[in-house]
Order: structure tokens, then C-alpha cells, then sequence
């Protein structure tokens, strides 16, 4: 089977990450391409891992460009990924002749939370694209029931993320990191690995942030990833008197070195689609514990003796459990430990492989 993935060429979050995972995959009979739509981080990404990629503007695919592709490459299956590949199936439909998914990361009511423009004229036209698909990959249960409780029709299938667990190479040394952000051997550090969105929460993480710093002198917040809302989140620290304590990383290729940087991981997100995210993961990758979300399926996920649950909307929540964990920083590598014997077995990036496999030979046969 030859399977052609579709994606904003900026997405350099979890959805891009999810697709570099799959068409980096070893299954003989399941090779996989790229189609970039615009330009971004994500073809370049792509090439560095050895993945065959196209990279072309929405007017240039509509336009042929993506039959081309079809026709020249042998394409037996399309898999749509994201609210802007959505928005082309919608105009594209019904010139595709082959089997057509949509893989559903996130909960598509929230795409384009920071952007009212995008969010009341996009978001209806990527619902009315996403509901024309007949066959859907979702990245955890949560999803999968969104769907079936909003009447979408066709076949659905679970794929739950995976990663390489001794994939980490490190880059940089977490005590030349920790020196770049001026932050000391004695400080705790919380690490928090998420694009600069409304939907990830960063504002109600900092002020949570701001509480504990009152208490502890040696704790710091260490954000990394950019978006919209990176000069907003840096106002709010200065505005807080915390500037000095939390760290803006910016967007980093080595997301890993920062986790292994510090004590523990953060995520504070208002939904989150894959279970576990990629965050989760890639903390159990470096055996350090998580304080995350209680949203959608995250309870299966995290428990007592892996890490710490919160409530999103609760600012005062999130600060309880960041010293919590602060005041139990001795038994954090034991958590850590725990999270990891728990990912390990369920979410290898060999089972992701074979999940995906399995959902297009049932799509590619009609069952």
C-alpha cells in the first residue's frame, strides 16, 4: 500500500510529530509520503528523516498539483491530517477517486481558538469537510465517542500515539542547558512542551507559577514552543514580577533535552486529543513525571504513582499540585520510573506501526 499524508507545512506540533512517526515506519508493505500544504517546518523535517515529501501551496494543489501526485506516485490512499487539509478535502472531494481518511488529533471544535475570524468562518467549513469523510483514524477513544456523539458517519478506528522509548540521543548536557537559562543546579525545574496557544493554558499555568514562587525562591518554569500568544505569556510574567523565574525557550528541534533538563513535565491543556500526548510519552522516554490535565482520557494514562492530575480551569489546582510535587521531589525519579514501565508495553512505536497498518488494509478491503 502506498499512503500520501496531507498537512499544514507549519505544523510543528503533535500532528506533524504523529505523521513523521508513522512514515517513518518499517512495515514492507506500507510506504508512506508527505504533502505539505504551504510552507513551514515540516518539509524540511520530513527530508531529514529520510521521508519522501512534496511541498506545495493550497492554490497549487487544488489546481492539480495533488492528481499529479496521485497519478505519478502511485498513491493507493489518501490520510488527511489537521483543520487546513479538512478545509481541501471540502473543495477536493469529489475529484478523488481512492480511499480518503481523516486522522482527528485534537477536538476540531477548538482549532482555531485564537483567531475569532478563523474560528467562526474555518472552523463550520473544516466540520462540513471533516463529516464528508467515510472512514476516520482517531488518536484515542476520547475522539472516537466526540464523533459518534456528533453524528459523523463512517468507519472509525483507534490509533493511539507511540514513540521509539530508547530513541534519545542527547544534544546538549542538562547542566549546559540549565546554564543558557541561567538556571541553577539547586533549582527545580518545571518544563512545559507546547505550541503558545489559548487551548494549552499557559496563562492559568503561570499565574498558578506565580503562587509558588511566594513560597519557594529556587523553583523556575522553563516554556517551551512558540505561537500567538508567546508576547502576551512574556507580558504576563513581567506584569506577575516572576520575568526572572520563568524561561521562554522559543520553538526547539531537541524538545527531549529540555524534558531531561529539568525535574518535571508540565501540560496544562483544556482538551488534548491523543492518548497519552506525545509530551507523555516523551517524558516516559526520559523517566521524569508529569503534572497533566484531567481531560478526556488522561485518567488512563496518569494515576497516583506515575504523576499528578489537575483541573485545567483552576488555576489554584494547578499550584497545588506544583508543590506537591515540589515537596516530593525525593520520590519524583520513582514516579518517573513508574510512568515509564507503564508506557513502555502499550505505546511503542512498533504497536503504532501495526495499529495504522491493520485500520488501511480493513479501509483498503471495503470492511
Amino acid at each position: 500500500m502506498n499512503v500520501l499524508h496531507i498537512i499544514s507545512g507549519n505544523d510543528n506540533g503533535g500532528g506533524g510529530n504523529h505523521v513523521i512517526n508513522i512514515c517513518s515506519n518499517d512495515i514492507d508493505d506500507m510506504k508512506c509520503s508527505i504533502l505539505c500544504i504551504g510552507s513551514g517546518p515540516l518539509y524540511d523535517k520530513a527530508l531529514k528523516n529520510n521521508i519522501s515529501a512534496f511541498n506545495f501551496t493550497f492554490k497549487q494543489i487544488i489546481n492539480g498539483k495533488l492528481e499529479d501526485i496521485i497519478y505519478k506516485n502511485d498513491i493507493d490512499m489518501l490520510n488527511f491530517h489537521g483543520a487546513k487539509s479538512n478545509f481541501l478535502y471540502f473543495i477536493m472531494n469529489k475529484k478523488l477517486n481512492l480511499p480518503c481518511i481523516a486522522t482527528v488529533h485534537s477536538d476540531y471544535r477548538y482549532d482555531f481558538l485564537n483567531n475569532s475570524f478563523k474560528r467562526y468562518f474555518y472552523t463550520p467549513l473544516s466540520i462540513i469537510g471533516l463529516k464528508k469523510f467515510n472512514s476516520y483514524i482517531c488518536v484515542s477513544d476520547y475522539l472516537k465517542k466526540l464523533l459518534e456523539d456528533n453524528n459523523f458517519k463512517g468507519n472509525k478506528y483507534v490509533v493511539n500515539n507511540g514513540v521509539k522509548f530508547d530513541s534519545f540521543k542527547e544534544s546538549i548536557s542538562p547542566d549546559i542547558l540549565r546554564q543558557e537559562f541561567h538556571i541553577r543546579s539547586e533549582d527545580f525545574v518545571y518544563v512545559m512542551i507546547a505550541r503558545m496557544h489559548p487551548i494549552k493554558n499557559h496563562k492559568k499555568l503561570i499565574k498558578a507559577f506565580s503562587y509558588l514562587k511566594k513560597e519557594f525562591e529556587n523553583v523556575k518554569l522553563l516554556l517551551v514552543g512558540d505561537g500567538p500568544l508567546e508576547e502576551h505569556l512574556k507580558k504576563l510574567s513581567y506584569d506577575l514580577k516572576i520575568r526572572d523565574s520563568v524561561k521562554f525557550a522559543g520553538f526547539r528541534d531537541n524538545p527531549l533535552d529540555f524534558i531531561n533538563a529539568s525535574d518535571i513535565s508540565v501540560l496544562t491543556s483544556f482538551s488534548e486529543g491523543g492518548a497519552p500526548p506525545l509530551v507523555i510519552l516523551e517524558s516516559a522516554i526520559l523517566k521524569k513525571s508529569i503534572i497533566c490535565s484531567n481531560v478526556c482520557d488522561m485518567d488512563k494514562s496518569i494515576n497516583k504513582g506515575s504523576g499528578y492530575l489537575v483541573n485545567p480551569d483552576n488555576e489554584r489546582d494547578i499550584f497545588t499540585n506544583m508543590k506537591t510535587a515540589y515537596l516530593n521531589r525525593k520520590n519524583l525519579c520513582y514516579m518517573g520510573e513508574n510512568l515509564y514501565n507503564d508506557m513502555v508495553i502499550k505505546f511503542s512505536l512498533e504497536k503504532f506501526w501495526q495499529n495504522y497498518y491493520n485500520a488501511y488494509k480493513q479501509i483498503l478491503s471495503g470492511v
